[in-house]
């Protein structure tokens, strides 16, 4: 990308215009764009005006890889190469009359979660602790991200990358989990999602929901065990209302016989 005369016509405008973006003195110095968003290993132009029409000096400061630059009356344009820093700065100066004033641009690279995925989990179960593992394709960057855990539409674990000794690199991430089922479980849904914080600002993406179903021999003990406690309840009620329902007069009579009489 060049920087073309229409271009720095357009800085100059901009700054003749009389913005409050640039550091006011002796003479001035902007900085456009002030703020950039980009997508991790890209380029960007960094353009930089001021007021003073034959500097004396004139730069870009930045731990970013620098490339091709474009100078013109009052102006200088400077290419930043493969940016992969989460929050940088670029800061223009000029010097003027032995003056110097300087514009600083921040420069910001993420990249939202492309795909989350909750593995499917297998039959489960009750009370045995199984490992579930959640996939984020091409997040950055990684300490800005945290991922949690729902199940029934509620929170059960969370992890912050920044905590967990992940690099500041775009990257597929898999976070695994450990869950102890229970009983009232079955059925409910469970979900894994990616939440990137950007300053504030937050970017979720959730995974497909999936469900959680525990063994059928498991499931035909517990159906078997509750058909067996209510055989057992209807039983004993039937009992008690036998005991209940006999004539009081009938069993006073059995008890005042005397023995070996017919």
């Amino acid at each position: 990308m060049r920087v073309s005369s229409s271009l720095a016509l357009l800085i100059l405008l901009l700054t003749a215009s009389g913005g409050d973006q640039g550091v006011h003195g002796p003479f001035w110095v902007q900085v456009l764009p002030q703020e950039v968003n980009i997508p991790p290993g890209s380029s960007v132009w960094i353009n930089c005006s001021t007021s003073c029409l034959q500097p004396e000096a004139w730069g870009l400061i930045t731990p970013l890889t620098q490339g091709k630059k474009e100078t013109g009356p009052g102006w200088a344009a400077f290419q930043v190469l493969d940016v992969r820093v989460w929050d940088s700065e670029a800061q223009c100066f000029f010097t003027c009359a032995g003056e110097t004033q300087e514009a600083t641009a921040t420069i910001k690279t993420y990249s939202p979660p492309q795909t989350v995925v909750l593995e499917e989990p297998p039959l489960l179960d009750v009370g045995t602790e199984y490992k579930f593992h959640c996939h984020v394709s091409f997040v950055f960057p990684l300490e800005q991200l945290t991922l949690i855990l729902s199940l029934a539409g509620r929170a059960i674990f969370s992890v912050n990358l920044a905590q967990n000794g992940y690099r500041s690199e775009s990257a597929n991430v898999t976070w695994t989990s450990k869950l102890r089922p229970r009983l009232q479980d079955m059925g409910q849904p469970m979900s894994c999602h990616a939440q990137l914080n950007l300053n504030g600002s937050l970017v979720i993406r959730s995974s497909k929901p999936v469900r959680l179903y525990f063994q059928e021999n498991l499931m035909s003990k517990v159906v078997a065990w509750m058909s067996l406690a209510a055989l057992a309840g209807f039983l004993l009620l039937i009992a008690t209302s036998v005991f209940l329902l006999q004539p009081r007069g009938q069993l006073q009579a059995e008890a005042l016989t005397p023995a070996g009489q017919a």
